[in-house]
């Protein structure tokens, strides 16, 4: 990374906090999917939180050494064009409802190189944009489909890796430093 570009974060962050790498969209994609998340927040009584693709999770090293990591990471992968596909939901918090995103092989290749260089668990991934966190019937759920969309067909193309503490409910989440991908 060029001196000018090198990452910067808030100290306040504790080393103790557990972290996760999140893509995100911008522009029209962020603000259309923003606006379903805050009406369902609000219909539901659900929390409000920003569009985001976890690619990993349960972080726990110091900050100093995220930040490095996170650098290496980063430079080892150029930005990828990913597609918002077909809404669903499983009978659990954090993927009460969600988006899928379509098969990626940068997208599961950017995954597993966070997971080595964080040292984290393997587990089976399924890459999603949550609409609502939220424990709820399962059976009212493909009404609440009914009325956001049944697809998503949007494209999208992070160019950056976003480092969030998410320790704590989700409202309290924040992001600690973003850092470029290599831009090709």
């Amino acid at each position: 990374m060029a001196p000018e570009e090198q990452a910067s974060y808030d100290a306040s962050f504790r080393d103790k906090d557990e972290y996760a790498l999140w893509l995100k969209p911008e522009n029209e994609v962020r603000d259309i999917l923003k606006r379903i998340i805050d009406r369902l927040a609000e219909e539901y009584d659900a929390p409000v939180f920003e569009p985001h693709i976890t690619v990993a999770s349960g972080i726990k090293m110091p900050v100093d050494e995220m930040v490095g990591r996170l650098e290496s990471v980063s430079n080892a992968f150029e930005p990828m064009t990913l597609y918002l596909g077909d809404t669903d939901f499983r009978d659990s918090y954090y993927r009460s409802l969600f988006v899928r995103i379509a098969p990626n092989e940068a997208l599961l290749a950017l995954r597993e190189r966070s997971l080595r260089e964080f040292r984290l668990e393997h587990e089976p991934y399924m890459a999603h944009i949550s609409l609502m966190y939220r424990e709820m019937d399962p059976g009212k759920k493909p009404q609440i489909i009914e009325r956001v969309g049944k697809r998503f067909d949007l494209v999208f193309i992070p160019d950056k890796i976003h480092l969030v503490r998410v320790s704590g409910p989700s409202e309290t989440w924040k992001e600690l430093l973003h850092v470029p991908l290599l831009t090709p």
